[in-house]
């Protein structure tokens, strides 16, 4: 019994590491975007509560500010 066991182990595990090399491929055959996030964040303290907003916003609503 411990031999037909084994023997499936090794069939699954090739099956395994042949699904690994195959995913292995696709991704290197992707094209890499680097530019999906390249807005920074900061945190700032609004109301009490620490909020997470992007660099882009943060300069909106200093410009808001300034023209008030």
């Amino acid at each position: 019994m411990s031999t037909v066991s084994c023997s499936s182990c090794v069939v699954i595990l090739n099956q395994q590491q042949e699904q690994n090399i195959s995913h292995q491929h696709q991704c290197q055959n992707q094209p890499i975007n680097h530019s999906q996030n390249t807005s920074k964040n900061s945190t700032v303290v609004k109301n009490g509560r620490v909020v997470v907003i992007s660099e882009q916003a943060k300069s909106q609503q200093t410009n808001e500010s300034e023209n008030a």
